[in-house]
C-alpha cells in the first residue's frame, strides 16, 4: 500500500514539534499529504476538587488554558509550514482524542502519535495515544517519548525489525509497512522457535523477497520466556531504529486484546519507534 496520506497527532507535549517535524519527512520521502491534527486535552476534575463554585473556578480556569495552547500550537503551525512546501492541512478539534483520531485516521495510510508522557514527569497525558493502534484501521507509527533511538534528523526505517507470529495482524502489519522494509539497509526478522516447523512461519521469508525486501530470519525467539524482553535485546543487538509488529484483538480490555501481552509490554517500555497494525 502506497502511503500517500500521512496523519500527524500535535500534542501539546514536550517532543510535537521532533514529530511533526518526522512527520514532515516523511511526508516528503513519499511524496504524500500530511494532515495535522491538534485535539483540546479534555477538562477533568482533579482529586480532592469539591463544590460548585469550585468546579466551575476549576472548568473555567482549564479551558482558558486549552484554548491559549491552542492558539500558541496553531501559530507554531502556521509559522513552520510558511517555510515549507509540504502538502497539509491542519485541523483543531475539541472532544476525546482517540475518536477524533480515529475519525481522520480511518483515510490515513498512516498515523503518527507519540508515547505518552511517564507519570513521573510533569507533562500530564489525559490520553493514551496508544489506544488509536485498535481503531485507526491502518499502520500507527508510535514514537518514544524519551529522545535517544529518533530523531526528525534520522532517516526512520534504515534497520528495521519484524516481530512475526503468524497471524492475520502481524501480516498486516508487514504489508502496511512494505514502505519502510523495501527502503531499508538491513531487515531482520524474529520468530518463536515454534515458528520454524511452521511452512507459513518459515514463508515470511520468500513472502518478503517476492516484494524484493531481502531479510534474515532468526527463528530463536524462546516462546516460553519473556518475549518483550527478547525482542528488546534482538533490536538493541542490531541497532534497529524501527520495530514492526501486529495489534490484536477481541472483546477484553484495549491493553489485554494485544499481542498476547507482548505488545502491551513493548509499549510499556517503548525504546524504539514502533508500527503496529490491527
Amino acid at each position: 500500500m502506497a502511503i500517500k496520506s500521512i496523519l500527524c497527532h500535535m500534542a501539546n507535549d514536550p517532543r510535537h514539534r521532533d514529530r511533526l517535524e518526522l512527520a514532515i519527512a516523511l511526508t516528503h520521502r513519499f511524496e504524500a499529504h500530511l494532515n495535522v491534527v491538534y485535539v483540546t486535552s479534555p477538562v477533568s476534575m482533579p482529586p480532592g476538587a469539591a463544590g460548585r463554585a469550585a468546579s466551575n473556578v476549576f472548568i473555567r480556569e482549564q479551558t482558558e488554558a486549552a484554548e491559549e495552547k491552542a492558539a500558541a500550537i496553531r501559530r507554531e503551525l502556521e509559522e513552520r509550514f510558511a517555510k515549507s512546501d509540504c502538502s497539509h492541512e491542519m485541523h483543531m478539534d475539541n472532544g476525546d482524542h482517540v475518536k477524533i483520531l480515529a475519525e481522520h485516521a480511518h483515510l490515513s495510510d498512516l498515523v503518527v502519535v507519540g508515547q505518552g508522557a511517564p507519570k513521573s514527569s510533569d507533562h500530564v497525558v489525559l490520553h493514551t495515544p496508544e489506544k488509536i493502534a485498535l481503531e485507526a484501521g491502518g499502520p500507527v507509527l508510535i514514537l518514544p517519548f524519551e529522545a535517544g533511538t529518533w530523531s526528525p534528523e534520522k532517516p526512520l526505517g534504515r534497520r528495521v525489525m519484524v516481530a512475526w507470529k503468524n497471524s492475520k495482524e502481524t501480516i498486516r502489519a508487514v504489508r502496511d509497512g512494505l514502505n519502510f522494509l523495501t527502503d531499508a539497509d538491513d531487515v531482520h526478522v524474529f520468530t518463536t522457535m515454534s515458528e520454524k516447523e511452521h511452512v507459513n512461519g518459515v514463508d515470511i521469508g520468500q513472502y518478503l523477497s517476492l516484494h524484493d525486501v531481502h531479510a534474515e530470519i532468526h527463528p530463536d525467539i524462546d516462546r516460553h520466556g519473556r518475549i518483550g524482553e527478547q525482542l528488546r535485546s534482538r533490536a538493541e543487538s542490531i541497532e534497529a531504529d524501527l520495530i514492526l509488529m501486529g495489534a490484536f484483538g477481541s472483546d477484553s480490555t484495549w491493553k489485554e486484546r494485544l499481542f498476547g501481552g507482548v505488545t502491551e509490554d513493548m509499549l510499556a517500555h517503548l525504546e524504539r519507534p514502533l508500527l503496529v497494525a490491527h
